[in-house]
């Protein structure tokens, strides 16, 4: 978004915070569980979720395998444990089975999944337990991890990007198949933000110009053609974006009129109308409100169970999703359109997953819904939910 990720991310902090100096008891929605972790953002991976504290701690909970929780185990969690380490972050993205965040200090750090490099280490080719530095002198403004590769964001306003490039979303313009550090994107433009998607990338410059690169065959680069981009390739049309989504084989957008486009795959619906075809070009998705963010779901490639969506939150807190459904129902789908998500709740902002949905409420609270057979909803079991629970203490 054009005000800056990393200056969004710590004005959540704060205002957080000023409500529990408060006292506030306007809960927007359901009650959160005892002990609840108050949190500024939560996102989700495949089988987990990560959530950053409004005192910029990092608890994660769900599945394990390869570290993915960063709590120095491969033990699976129900319920959120606290990211190891004493570092303190201002923004974090969950992507597959590897998160990444910033720290106030403005170095990126990264754990979990790291056989193509995407947690930025080359001297393992399995899983990071704990948090590790991303090497380099790039001071980050912000980061977003995809499938199996992940982008920074620097405060000068360049993408850097690490891990996987078989298809050439890093971006670099080299055709070499992984970087275990980061490598810069080929573009001039000053950047405001990047997303990461399943082999895709896309960045929003600082005059909303949105340009993507990576794998194409779905038309997930918006330019119109079905052809790889290694390097950065304006999106197809004259719309001027404010914020951008991405999941498996699609992109969103919001442009500065508040209206949403996506592009790239529709094989679930996730460019809001199941009657389309795959598009190569932004097309407008009907029956939203104006929404103030965007968010893509991966995993429908990885996870046999899963479909690709995608999910909104207005100014006002509505969640709104289309595309195809998750375990547990949270909604059915594929939708014929965007569907209204939970009533009873205000969101602050969402973190779709491969099958489960978290979100923050407008007070703080995380809850989170659908698939949960890896613990990922952190309600202290492993049931599915149909509606959004409480994310429970550590």
């Amino acid at each position: 978004m054009l005000g800056g990720p990393r200056v969004q991310a710590v004005g959540v902090a704060l205002t957080l915070t000023a409500l529990i100096a408060c006292g506030s008891d306007d809960i927007a929605g359901p009650e959160p569980p005892h002990g609840a972790i108050r949190f500024a953002s939560v996102s989700a991976g495949y089988f987990h979720a990560c959530g950053l504290a409004v005192d910029g701690r990092a608890y994660c909970w769900g599945g394990n395998v390869w570290g993915t929780l960063g709590d120095g185990t491969t033990t699976r969690s129900n319920r959120p444990v606290q990211v190891a380490g004493a570092l303190r972050f201002v923004q974090l993205d969950s992507g597959a089975a590897h998160s990444c965040a910033v720290t106030f200090d403005e170095h990126v750090y990264c754990w979990g999944l790291n056989d193509e490099g995407q947690a930025g280490v080359d001297w393992v080719n399995i899983g990071i337990l704990e948090p590790v530095r991303v090497p380099g002198t790039q001071r980050w403004e912000q980061v977003s991890a995809g499938h199996d590769h992940a982008c920074g964001l620097t405060v000068e306003g360049q993408v850097w990007c690490w891990g996987d490039n078989l298809t050439g979303h890093l971006g670099s313009g080299d055709t070499f198949s992984k970087s275990f550090q980061p490598v810069r994107a080929a573009s001039d433009e000053t950047f405001v933000t990047v997303t990461a998607g399943y082999y895709q990338s896309c960045a929003l410059t600082d005059a909303g110009r949105m340009y993507c690169w990576g794998r194409n065959d779905f038309g997930q680069i918006g330019d119109e053609s079905r052809v790889n981009r290694f390097i950065p390739v304006p999106v197809s049309g004259d719309l001027v974006f404010r914020a951008v989504g991405g999941g498996d084989a699609f992109m969103c957008g919001i442009t500065v009129d508040g209206a949403t486009y996506c592009w790239g795959s529709n094989l679930s619906g996730e460019l809001g109308d199941p009657a389309l075809e795959t598009r190569a070009a932004p097309v407008r998705v009907g029956g939203l409100p104006e929404l103030a963010n965007i968010y893509g779901a991966g995993g429908a490639f990885t996870v046999s169970s899963a479909q690709a969506y995608a999910c909104g939150v207005t100014p006002g807190g509505e969640a709104w999703c289309w595309g195809g459904s998750i375990r547990g129902e949270l909604w059915e789908g594929p939708t014929n359109g965007p569907v209204r998500v939970d009533q009873r709740i205000r969101f602050r902002n969402l973190g779709p997953g491969a099958e489960h949905l978290c979100g923050v409420t407008t007070d703080g609270w995380a809850f989170c819904g659908g698939a949960n057979y890896s613990g990922q909803l952190g309600d202290g079991t492993v049931q599915d939910r149909s509606a959004m629970v409480g994310v429970m203490g550590p």
